[in-house]
């Protein structure tokens, strides 16, 4: 390829070969740590300068090109000015061109029939050009199946060479991790099958630049309210007849969502009228139905029924649970803007952590930085103050028997 023996020649005579070359397959899935290069947050959600060299944007694309290429920074003609599609598909073109001179004299004929597979449909990825997208982290980060359903290239080697399954769980268990992270069962195998080295795989998995969204979530009033710390619209209903104790919101029972808040209250309220003490919650919604809005998304999480998304206003905020620090805090918990948590009890939900939003830390902190603990003035602090009543639920549950 004509940009890659152009590319290659600007490199420094020191440039140090990649391990892979002479090294044998790899047992287990332990790689170095790459240099971690984070993005400016004035530069997300834009291009990179001009300026910027192209060395330096594909050292952004996956860090371990940091020690391959070495500290030199240069470009190519004016080939710093490329698109984020196109400069994905430089990346692979060098990967490729790497993958093809490597010595594979140690593999086995099958090992070598699947690398040379593997090869193409990595070359046929780059060329279709439809990349995953962050929409989830700041700066650069591996995402390896995106809300549309979009594979990441390692992903798309795995689900092509007959192994979708293997790709859904590695994304479900390791969505925003680099591959040396990765310990999903049957990923070392189909490794060692593949032909690939975990060097070679480290190296094509690429960093995705983060994509700006707005994503607004909408929950029913009387859940708004517990989750904003106010139960006495849930009780009021329940004591009317209007909710019943079984109801679920998002697949989450109302005893998983008083967990969540902290309303020891309410817990132990819905447990004396029955409520089942080892409910597990199902998914509000699965990917399919998260991706429906795209970029600009409207979550009407519903009583009884799957979450629905649709297309939303671009300038919207995130909904009113996310005007507070307490809501924003319990809101994470929920997890409902990712189709919220199957398979989890009243007892795991009063102990989860809030999940990291799309900026890279939980939308409570950011609430946090800007206001003083959620514009309160009188010295108190509503984060610690959801912990705690979160933990005095934790202790209870364990006492009613609840793991």
């Amino acid at each position: 390829m004509l940009f890659a023996k152009r590319f290659l020649k600007t490199l420094i005579p020191s440039v140090l070969p990649m391990a892979f070359a002479a090294a044998a397959l790899q047992p287990t899935l332990a790689i170095s740590a790459p240099i971690s290069v984070e993005a400016n947050a004035s530069t997300i959600g834009s291009e990179q300068a001009a300026s910027t060299s192209l060395h330096e944007r594909l050292c952004d694309v996956n860090p371990n090109w940091v020690s391959i290429l070495g500290s030199e920074t240069f470009d190519l003609d004016g080939e710093s000015e490329v698109g984020e599609v196109q400069l994905l598909q430089k990346h692979f073109e060098l990967v490729i061109e790497r993958l093809e001179n490597a010595k594979v004299d140690d593999l086995n004929a099958s090992q070598t029939k699947q690398r040379r597979a593997n090869i193409q449909r990595l070359r046929e990825y780059a060329v279709d050009r439809v990349f995953p997208q962050n929409i989830f982290v700041a700066g650069r980060r591996p995402v390896f199946i995106d809300p549309w359903g979009t594979h990441c290239a390692v992903g798309h080697l795995i689900a092509t060479s007959g192994y979708p399954g293997l790709a859904r769980r590695i994304n479900e268990e390791h969505r925003l991790d680099e591959l040396g992270a990765i310990t999903t069962d049957g990923l070392r195998e189909w490794q060692l099958a593949s032909g690939l080295r975990i060097e070679e795989l480290a190296l094509i998995q690429p960093h995705c630049q983060y994509r700006m969204n707005s994503q607004t979530i909408k929950y029913p009033s009387e859940i708004e309210a517990l989750i904003l710390g106010d139960s006495s619209t849930v009780l009021e209903a329940l004591e009317k007849g209007e909710l019943k104790v079984e109801s679920r919101c998002g697949g989450k029972t109302l005893l998983h969502i008083a967990a969540a808040a902290g309303d020891l209250k309410l817990v132990k309220r819905l447990v004396e009228m029955g409520a089942d003490l080892n409910a597990v919650s199902t998914l509000g919604c699965d990917e399919d139905e998260t991706g429906k809005g795209e970029k600009h998304s409207r979550f009407e999480v519903r009583w009884d029924g799957s979450t629905q998304v649709t297309k939303g206003d671009r300038y919207a905020g995130k909904g009113r649970v996310y005007q507070t620090v307490r809501g924003a805090f319990v809101a994470d918990v929920l997890q409902d803007f990712y189709g919220g948590l199957a398979g989890k009890n009243a007892l795991e939900f009063a102990t989860a952590e809030p999940r990291p939003s799309r900026y890279g830390a939980p939308t409570y902190a950011h609430y946090g930085k800007r206001m003083p603990f959620g514009g309160i003035g009188n010295g108190s602090n509503p984060l610690e103050e959801v912990k705690n009543e979160r933990a005095e639920v934790a202790k209870w549950l364990r006492e009613q028997g609840l793991k």
